[in-house]
């Protein structure tokens, strides 16, 4: 009988809180946009809206939610202010930081409340492609001697940099290729192969940008060359990659200064 009334006094008393708290009132949103729709990395585009809700002090968080998660990581801002009406107006200024991967994004706005999280659509952004660069190449060591061989291989370390405002990892199929048949035969290994996207030129495919987070890498790869050369010699070698556009599909070759490595 005792337990019986306990669990009747404890259900009264949790209707009575119910009903004094009251259900939560859905926060409404209108007068959404998005301006530009279409932006560069570094550019800053105007978030606005109208904001209702009943309950101001109940909002604990607005933000943006969808952009790209390497813009994200560069400290791109997406937090709102909090109301401190019953109604307010937005125009809130985000700057998408570099890098920010190319592409269409859905954008949401997002509003936690307490113990419920609501959200509502914004619009699409697009993203624009930015074609990557090479900074600079070089080989490491950049000479020896002729006659300055222990062996007949000597092993270099190539290097090169890569910059792309969309993510440096952007850059795709990176290549080596000789600039003249000299240079060609110069290099002992890896093998020389056809490259396709280059028309079937001859060529050595470099390690890859791995770094989507970054605006620039440094790659580096292992080049072992013939080491007991008979004269002093100047060989050369470019690096070209191709940047693939997620917005078009379309891809843009992309090349850097020569590589020199003398032999002297």
């Amino acid at each position: 009988m005792k337990a019986t009334f306990a669990l009747l006094v404890l259900g009264v008393a949790l209707l009575l809180a119910a009903c004094a708290s009251g259900p939560e009132v859905r926060p409404t949103v209108g007068d959404r946009d998005l301006l530009p729709r279409e932006i560069s990395p570094g550019d800053t585009v105007e978030v606005s809206f109208s904001l209702e809700v009943e309950d101001p002090a109940a909002v604990e968080r607005i933000y943006l939610r969808g952009l790209p998660k390497n813009t994200l990581l560069a400290g791109t801002q997406t937090e709102m202010p909090l109301p401190e009406r019953q109604e307010t107006p937005y125009k809130q200024p985000v700057q998408v930081q570099i890098p920010a991967a190319d592409g269409h994004y859905n954008l949401e706005l997002v509003f936690e409340t307490t113990g419920k999280t609501y959200v509502a659509q914004l619009g699409s952004l697009a993203i624009r492609d930015m074609p990557s660069r090479i900074l600079h190449s070089q080989f490491l060591p950049g000479s020896h001697d002729v006659g300055d061989c222990q062996l007949g291989t000597k092993l270099l370390t190539l290097e090169y940099a890569v910059a792309d405002d969309n993510g440096a990892s952007d850059f795709v199929a990176p290549t080596l290729l000789p600039i003249d048949k000299g240079s060609n035969d110069f290099v002992f290994f890896p093998h020389w192969e056809p490259i396709t996207w280059l028309g079937g030129k001859p060529g050595i495919v470099l390690a890859p940008p791995t770094d989507s987070a970054e605006p620039q890498e440094l790659v580096t790869s292992d080049i072992r060359i013939h080491c007991e050369m008979p004269r002093a010699t100047l060989y050369q070698y470019e690096i070209k990659g191709q940047s693939v556009s997620r917005l078009t599909g379309k891809s843009t070759n992309t090349g850097g200064d020569p590589a020199r490595y003398y032999v002297k």
